[in-house]
C-alpha cells in the first residue's frame, strides 16, 4: 500500500456528501456505464461491418476513453472520499484526487454554530482557506486531533447570533 509521509498513524474521517450529491454520483456512474455498454455494442457492429476507418477508430478510443475515466472518477468518489490528518499534513482524498495542506502552515480553526460549518485557515506562499465537509457529530474530535498535532493553531467559534450580525453588516 502506498502511503503519504506520516500517513501510517493517521486519523480518518469520512467526507459527508449531501444526498442531491451522492444521486448525481450514481447517475453520473449509471450513465457513463450506459454509455460504455453502448459503445461496446455500437463498436462490435463497426467491427463486424468491415469498413474500417481512422476517422472510426480515433471515435471509439475516445468514446472508450471519455467512459472508463467517468467510471472510475465517480467510483472513486463514492468508495473513498476522506479527510487524513497525518503527522505533517491534512490530506482531503475525494476518490483519486488528493488535497493536500501542510499542517506547519495551518493557522486558525474556526466553529461557525450558526450555520454548522468547519473552516481551516492556513498561512503560506498564498493563505487559503478550506471547509471541512464531515459530520457536525466528528467536529469536536476532528478539532482535538488537529490540536493536538499542531499546538500552535488558535481555535475559535462565532455563534448563530454573531453570525447573524455579520451578515447585516455585509
Amino acid at each position: 500500500m502506498f502511503y503519504t509521509e506520516g500517513m501510517k498513524d493517521a486519523r480518518r474521517y469520512p467526507f459527508r456528501f449531501t444526498a442531491f450529491m451522492l444521486v448525481l454520483f450514481w447517475a453520473g456512474l449509471l450513465l457513463s456505464l450506459a454509455g460504455l455498454a453502448l459503445t461496446v455494442w455500437r463498436f462490435s457492429a463497426f467491427l463486424m461491418d468491415g469498413a474500417f476507418s481512422a476517422l472510426g477508430w480515433v471515435q471509439y478510443i475516445i468514446l472508450f476513453a471519455v467512459a472508463i475515466f467517468l467510471a472510475v472518477l465517480l467510483a472513486s468518489f463514492l468508495i473513498r472520499s476522506e479527510y487524513v490528518i497525518g503527522e505533517k499534513e491534512v490530506v482531503l482524498k475525494l476518490g483519486i484526487i488528493r488535497v493536500k495542506y501542510p499542517l506547519k502552515d495551518l493557522k486558525h480553526i474556526h466553529l461557525f454554530r450558526g450555520s454548522n460549518k468547519l473552516a481551516l485557515y492556513f498561512e503560506g506562499e498564498k493563505p487559503t482557506y478550506t471547509a471541512v465537509v464531515i459530520a457536525p457529530s466528528q467536529f469536536e474530535d476532528f478539532v482535538q486531533e488537529l490540536l493536538t498535532r499542531c499546538p500552535k493553531a488558535e481555535f475559535s467559534f462565532s455563534t448563530p447570533e454573531e453570525e447573524e450580525e455579520d451578515k447585516k453588516k455585509k
